[in-house]
């Protein structure tokens, strides 16, 4: 486990409020989008694809807000007519751990950092992102992902 700040990037993004019952629309559909846009944008792609909970308590039915997004370099692109938006994602202090598998591993890593973060009497924020360092839907044991639990400052 590892504590740091994530310094402000620049994104482009999708938001939705949902539920873990209902999330799976979102996966593979959204990320596919947000690539194409930034393609037909002109936006340089600076980064792997972000999944941003905020309120998300793990219940598989609470509502929470869901972000997922792609760092992209700074523009003033015109996104009129683009079903995403642009902004700078705040800094954000986190512990910080890795899966190297299949995402059924993801509990045991939020479990994990949440136990660590309790041992050290921090509190927690209420938003937790999952970087997606290396995707491999047909070889899961191939996937790479960051996990990052906010902590209050």
């Amino acid at each position: 486990m590892q504590t740091k700040t994530i310094q402000p990037i620049h994104v482009l993004f999708f938001e939705t409020e949902t539920s873990f019952n209902n999330i799976m629309q979102y996966v593979r559909v959204v990320a596919h989008r947000l690539y194409q846009e930034a393609y037909r944008k002109k936006l340089e792609v600076t980064g792997p694809i972000y999944w941003i909970y905020k309120g998300a308590d793990g219940n598989p039915e609470t509502e929470f807000n869901l972000s997922i997004a792609l760092p992209v370099s700074y523009s003033e692109a015109e996104l009129a007519d683009s079903e995403f938006k642009l902004k700078y994602l705040n800094p954000f202090e986190c512990v910080a751990g890795h899966l190297y598998g299949s995402w059924q591993g993801l509990g045991r890593i939020y479990g994990e950092l949440a136990n660590e973060l309790a041992t050290q009497k921090r509190i927690i924020s209420g938003e937790n992102r999952e970087i997606y360092l290396n995707m491999d839907f047909d070889n899961p044991e191939n996937n790479i992902t960051e996990v990052q639990i906010g902590i209050a400052r």
